[in-house]
């Protein structure tokens, strides 16, 4: 029998672990061990496996400081064990068994049968401040090739995934949704980088790199994260704030500060669309390029808008929302860009500072962008062009360093093509367009969606709903969403409500979606009008015939259900608003 097939039946899964019959092989359990093994144990220990099972594996060989990093859980490659002399290399790394800790799996081979530069643990150990502590630092360390030769698992929970995932990997291909590690640049220059702001799983976190060396030589570099979530040295620096400097009075200024609320681990979406989507985000987001938010009403764009903020190298400076609709037109030029004292009757003492100088070195997020007025848009456009405001009433010009993202739920090629929005200032705006697709689009999110807003119901509402039954689970999947996730909200929100127990029924879930879902009748076109488009084809263009042959499909839907405009959209596969811009197109409002 196999030392896999050894290892399954003992229970414990080697995952994507290389199994080398070259190479004497044990697997260890939760107390160290020896849980199985093959046969190369005779080979290099000169004992065969029967005589080593149920001992420890330092009672079988000597493993000096190793032992500490196996107990701790580390993920190691080519450490040093000697044996009667002769040094030989080992490799660890921690294994799963279901949900809980099982050991690990233990390799040891040969000098000769070194393929890769290694580190040893000494030479690390010697480098680390007298300040590091192996048990709680979360750490990374490479070799001169940027393989990952050590890593520890508090080191890979940032990144959400297991160290065995990431050891023997380049480490540009080791982080997922994160930015490129520095740890190779840190080689390259040999000089250290000590609390520096790093993107680890789409959240800004601060990590020091150091670079390894011996008797003067590189041999690699090691990193470990120092805080997790950026936030918590803005949250340390309050609160020893009192202690270093007397509290200063308020200033305009200080009421411009704004923290964003969300970053990408926020967005809730595993489909294939919504990771590349992340990706590009990501990619994006240091760049300074304007950005453009598409996407159909109750998508998110607010919170994409928040994510690229967080990160971005603006993510220290302000965040500051302006929803273009909901601001009077007379009053958008002083919201937008302040005013002085005496600008206008009612005018505040000591005037007002605009949302372009609160966002200074910061984002301003322009949502609903469409529904800005013609005159406004000019004056936006020199904003974005001369990168300086001049406040309501005043000569004065003031210079401001924003990002601007804006956000619209409408077409605005149309608007712009209709005369409705400028060209300039949609190019302007129009840098990089990021389309957030709607929830239909991407059926696969609703499960996830769903379940993140149970827990959230369940504390807002103190109760322990623990799922849907699959009745409902199915019509939430089939139901087309018209207001994305803002209404995938609405109906668990109206479930929460309904429900009895800890499970959510399908006749729990809003009346709408029930009938939307079990009464979608099927279109029945006329026998003579598909004839009649039949016989278009080679009279008329293809498009014409399209055409035709959408303003017929939309006719009969509403025909069908009752002129509802709600259930019609649901019967053709697209939005409420998809529908009411078609009806217009065919003149059939």
């Amino acid at each position: 029998m196999g030392f896999a097939q050894q290892a399954k039946d003992a229970g414990f899964n080697l995952g994507g672990y290389e199994v080398s019959q070259e190479s004497w092989l044990v697997v260890l359990d939760h107390e160290q061990r020896i849980a199985t093994s093959n046969e190369e144990s005779f080979c290099l220990i000169g004992k065969r496996p029967e005589e080593i099972i149920g001992q420890r594996l330092g009672q079988v060989i000597k493993l000096g400081f190793l032992h500490t990093f196996i107990v701790q859980g580390f993920c190691f490659k080519a450490q040093p064990v000697w044996l009667d002399g002769i040094k030989h290399y080992c490799d660890y790394a921690p294994l799963d068994k279901g949900h809980q800790a099982a050991g690990g799996i233990f390799s040891l081979m040969r000098t000769e049968q070194l393929d890769t530069p290694c580190i040893e643990m000494p030479d690390l150990l010697c480098s680390m401040g007298p300040g590091s502590d192996l048990t709680q630092d979360s750490l990374i360390l490479i070799n001169t090739d940027g393989i990952i030769t050590m890593i520890n698992q508090p080191f890979a929970d940032v990144l959400g995934i297991s160290a065995n995932e990431m050891i023997g990997k380049h480490v540009h291909k080791a982080y997922p949704n994160s930015s490129p590690s520095r740890l190779p640049l840190v080689m390259d220059t040999g000089q250290a980088e000590i609390a520096e702001p790093h993107l680890l799983n789409g959240r800004q976190t601060v990590v020091s790199r150091y670079p390894l060396f011996k008797d003067g030589e590189m041999i690699g570099a090691w990193g470990k994260v120092l805080f997790g979530d950026i936030r918590e040295v803005s949250r340390l620096a309050e609160k020893f704030q009192a202690y270093v400097s007397t509290p200063k009075p308020a200033t305009a200024k200080q009421g411009r500060v704004h923290e964003f609320k969300y970053d990408c681990n926020s967005i809730i979406g595993h489909s294939k669309a919504m990771k590349a989507l992340k990706e590009k985000l990501l990619r994006i987001a240091e760049r300074p390029s304007n950005i453009l938010l598409l996407g159909e009403s109750g998508t998110g764009k607010e919170l994409f808008a928040h994510a690229i903020h967080a990160a971005s190298k603006r993510r220290y400076g302000p965040f500051v929302r302006v929803n273009c609709a909901a601001i009077p037109e007379h009053l958008l030029e002083s919201e937008l860009f302040g005013y002085v004292e005496g600008a206008f009757t009612g005018a505040k003492k000591g005037g007002q500072i605009g949302k372009f100088e609160q966002a200074d070195g910061g984002t301003i997020f322009l949502d609903e962008i469409s529904d800005m007025p013609m005159i406004m848009q000019a004056k936006l456009l020199r904003v974005l062009q001369e990168r300086e405001v001049t406040p309501l009433g005043s000569a004065a010009t003031k210079q401001i360093d924003v990002r601007v993202v804006a956000a619209t739920n409408v077409n605005l090629d149309e608007k712009v093509r209709d005369g409705n929005f400028r060209t300039d200032l949609y190019y302007r705006l129009n840098v990089i367009a990021l389309e957030i697709p709607p929830l239909r689009e991407r059926r696969d999110d609703i499960y996830f969606i769903t379940k993140h807003l149970i827990d959230d119901f369940n504390a807002g509402f103190d109760l322990a709903i623990q799922d849907l039954d699959e009745e409902a689970w199915q019509m939430l999947k089939s139901y087309d969403f018209p207001g994305n996730i803002r209404e995938l909200r609405n109906a668990i929100e109206n479930a929460f409500n309904m429900a009895v127990g800890t499970t959510i029924k399908a006749e729990d879930l809003p009346l709408h979606i029930r009938r939307a879902t079990v009464t979608t009748p099927a279109l029945a076109i006329a026998t003579d009008q598909q004839d009649s488009l039949l016989a278009s084809i080679g009279q008329k263009p293809l498009q014409k015939i399209m055409e035709e042959l959408e303003r017929l499909l939309i006719v009969t839907s509403l025909e069908q259900v009752g002129g509802n405009k709600l259930n019609a959209a649901n019967v053709l596969g697209i939005s409420r608003p998809g529908l009411y811009k078609k009806l217009h197109k065919y003149h059939l409002q």
